[in-house]
Formats: C-alpha cells, structure tokens, sequence
C-alpha cells in the first residue's frame, strides 16, 4: 500500500503545528495501482506472422508483458495477467501438439489465470487434464461440474492478494460448449448457469470484507454485458469467445468490461486504481503485436523448436486450386461457398453418401488460389473430427435444415450442403430437393456429416435420432486431403445449393 511520508531530517526542523499536520497526511492512503493485462481466443496463433504488417505471435506477447510487468514493479503497481479462454485449435502447430506448445510458453510467460474456453475441450478430457497437469498457473472455472455427483470439475475462483486490498477472479464457462464441442468430450460435465453461479459467489466474496471481483468469463460480449448487469458484486469483467475487440472499455452494471479480439493480434491493458475493494478510477487500452513488439527469446525459441518438428511435414503439397476457396468466418457461416461445396463434397467421396452436411464453424480459414499444402488442410480443417454416417428420414433432415436456415446468420452451426439443394424465404426453408426430386418426408436417406454434428453438437439433436450412426475412420482433413489426391486441380464454384430469397 503506497502511503504518504515525510522525511525525517525535515522532521525535526518543523514547528509543532506542522509536524501534527504532516503526521495526519502520513497517514492518508492512496488507492492501489493494479495492471491487468489480458487476451482471449487466441486459437494457437503461436508464431509470429511472416507478413510485415500482421498482428500476433507469442513471443511478442511475452516480450510486451514483460516489459509492463518490470516498468510497474519499480513504481509498485501490481500486474495480473489473465487469459479469458480458447487457448487451443486453429493452427496447424496446434492442432498437431495438442496445446502443449501454448502450454509451455505460457509457464515461461508467467500468467496469472487462463479461464476455460470451450475449444479447450476439443481433443478430449485426457488431453485436458494433461494439459492442466503441465501448467504452472491456475486454469478456472467455476460453473463446470461432474455429472455423476455435481462435484465441481476444475477449481472455480482464485484470490490474490495486493497490498491491503484483494482482487477475486471468478472464471465461467460457456454453457454452449456442451454443444459447440465434440458432445462426447463433455458427456460427463454440466454447465451452469453463470448469472446464478457468479451471483452466489459474489454474495460470498462481498459478504466479510470488501474486495475486488473480477469475472474471467468464456461467454462472449453480450453475455458479458447481460452478466454485469445482473450481478452488481462484479467489478471487472475480463472477456472472451464472441472474438470482440474493444478499443474502449464498456459499463455495464457496476462492472468495467473489456475484451482483446483474437487470435493473440492485441494485449489488453486495463489500469486500475483501487481502494477498499472499488474501483475509484481506471484507463484502458488495446496494445497491438505488430513488427514494433519486440520478441521474448526464450518463449521464441519454445515456438520455434516445436514448429522446426512440424515444418517438413506440413510443407508437403497435396493438391491445387485454381481459385481462391473461400473459408471466411462470416461466409461459411452464412452462405454457400465454394471451400464448403468442396469439403461436402469430399465427405461423399470417402463415404460412399449421397448427402453431405457440415457446419460452416467447423471451416476456419481460406485458401488461396496456387498450390495446396497441408498446413494449409489444417488450417481451415483444424479438430481432427471424424467423418460419418446417419440413417436420416426426409422429415428429420428436413428438420435440421430449418435451423440451419432460422438462426441468425452468422452463426457457426449454418450448414454448407452437397447432393441437395435448398431455398429459403427469409428464416424459412420453402424447397429442398435431392438428386433434383422433391425431399420425401417419408423416404429414408443416408447423409454423411461429422461427428460433431451426428452427436448432436451445435444443437442439431435431430441427428441423433438418426438409425445406423456409424464412424467411417477417416478425419475430415484426411478426408480433404483424399479428395485433391484424386480431383489434382479443383476450381469449385458457388452454384446454387443454398439460395436465399
């Protein structure tokens, strides 16, 4: 705690009515200084870009967060660095490690807390709990239970204290990831509703002195929002999963929210001043990791040696396009495109089915027109999910074609489609033909989609009400791969198997 004092040789050369005076103001408080810095959904962007101009890399996070943490240890101001979720998948180096390169250069980092995200998720709970197993920081969230006995699964809140004062982080979870994951990897976890969770825990936290509550969240902006707005013991509200970069802190409540973008392209800084457990005053910041960041060396050299084993592998060549195959985020998930016409149709060529349906969140990059390697497979194909089949009625793909047509776009459950095609009128589905025939309500079809989908994520239960669900042992990527083996040159167009009127 900074307190004000006078010096002692003055001390004694001053008349008594001064020194009273200076005694009082020695013991006047000055609020706390805390700095924290933060990011969110950075999906494995650990390398920094090769392009003069793009934002990220690791090594610059680390450097710009060392560089704060010296400057505000000489002045006393606090640091807490905390990660607001989806460390994991995206990128080839991730997909391929499964985490533990983020993993290890965040130990270097020094971090202070990273929330759950659901992408956490993706390679299955071992996985997981191997990863937690490696880090030397918390990994939080509280409203996660088990199933079988409504345990809590991971620890939920973390408490540091600083100075006089002390900062509670409350991590959440998107209660979507029971549907926005691989429905297997969490069938034994429940997801609790966060307003109810982070209400009786701010009860608890506020209830024997006063502190400061920070919700490290994995719910998106809006959530963050509607969450500050009903718990009013929340002061800070660190955000990530909606990928939101705010270039100025919002209020909501009596909270303070913010949130960095993705991908690792921004740090956030929020500076706070403190003082019995409120904020009295606060300045924020979003920090770009461009060319003028400097790099950390130790946690470049982590990267680098675990890209260095990737390298080869991933720069083999599997196939070419003569057009750029659209993959962009608010594309796949609100319109055909070409990237999704070509992965659909890969899925029927290593399935044998005449339909194929696969969420446009599932597509995660483009590709540019030129040679196609597999890095750049993985790239847009980053989950290692499993290509399979369902016995569908008319009736029920019908039903799951309506809400890929009625939710509002963009969103990561739209379907991109092949060996159907349908219109739409707004938020209703009006046609669907198959093989150019009417879809029959009573007829039984085979429809290939991922497993994702087939175990019911992105809320398409539907699918597991499907008969004959069967695996056919080959992953999407492998399966993308399989498809520019045989095709060589693909040039795959829009050509009407979504129509919007």
């Amino acid at each position: 705690m900074r307190v004000l004092t006078p010096r002692h040789a003055e001390r004694a050369r001053l008349p008594l009515v001064l020194l009273l005076t200076l005694a009082l103001t020695a013991t006047f408080v000055y609020a706390e200084r805390i700095t924290i810095l933060h990011f969110n959904d950075y999906h494995g962007n650990a390398l920094v870009p090769e392009d003069e101009g793009d934002l990220g890399g690791l090594a610059r996070i680390a450097a710009t967060i060392d560089r704060i943490r010296a400057a505000n240890a000489a002045d006393g101001t606090t640091t807490l660095v905390l990660i607001a979720g989806d460390m994991l998948q995206g990128t080839p180096l991730a997909t391929v490690f499964r985490g533990e390169v983020d993993f290890v250069a965040l130990n270097a980092i020094g971090i202070d807390a990273l929330a759950l995200g659901n992408h956490e998720f993706d390679f299955g709970m071992p996985n997981l709990h191997r990863l937690i197993d490696m880090a030397e920081f918390p990994v939080l969230s509280a409203n996660i239970r088990h199933r079988v006995d409504g345990t809590a699964a991971f620890p939920g809140t973390l408490r540091i204290p600083v100075g006089d004062e002390e900062v509670v982080i409350v991590a959440l979870t998107t209660p979507e990831t029971s549907i926005t994951t691989k429905p297997s990897n969490v069938a034994n976890l429940t997801f609790e509703d966060p307003v109810e969770v982070a209400t009786t825990l701010g009860r608890r936290i506020t209830h024997s002195r006063d502190r400061l509550m920070v919700a490290l969240t994995h719910l998106g902006y809006e959530q963050d929002l509607a969450l500050a707005e009903a718990v009013p013991d929340i002061d800070v509200v660190v955000g990530g999963h909606s990928h939101t970069r705010l270039d100025e802190a919002r209020r909501a409540g009596n909270a303070i929210v913010v949130q960095a973008g993705s991908k690792g392209q921004w740090v956030g800084r929020l500076d706070l001043d403190v003082e019995d457990g409120q904020v009295r005053s606060y300045e924020y910041r979003l920090i770009p990791m461009d060319a003028s960041a400097p790099e950390d060396p130790q946690v470049a050299a982590i990267v680098a040696g675990y890209a260095a084993q990737l390298d080869e592998a991933m720069k083999k060549i599997v196939g070419h396009t003569s057009v750029f195959l659209d993959g962009e985020r608010e594309h796949v998930r609100a319109m055909e495109t070409n990237l999704g016409n070509a992965i659909t149709d890969a899925m029927r060529l290593v399935s044998g089915a005449p339909i194929a349906l696969h969420n446009g969140g599932g597509i995660r990059a483009s590709i540019d027109a030129g040679d196609i390697t597999l890095a750049d497979i993985l790239q847009v194909l980053p989950f290692g999910n499993e290509v399979a089949t369902v016995e569908l009625t008319g009736a029920q793909l019908r039903e799951i074609l309506q809400r890929s047509i009625s939710e509002p776009r963009p969103h990561g459950g739209f379907l991109q489609v092949s060996g159907i095609k349908l219109v739409a009128e707004g938020d209703q589905l009006v046609e669907v033909t198959v093989d150019g025939a009417p879809l029959d309500d009573a007829r039984t079809y085979l429809v290939t989609t991922n497993a994702f989908l087939m175990e019911g994520g992105d809320g398409y239960e539907t699918f597991t009400r499907g008969s004959g669900q069967y695996y056919v042992g080959t992953k999407l990527d492998t399966a993308f791969v399989q498809y520019l083996t045989e095709m060589g040159t693909i040039a795959p167009e829009v050509e009407g198997r979504i129509i919007f009127r």
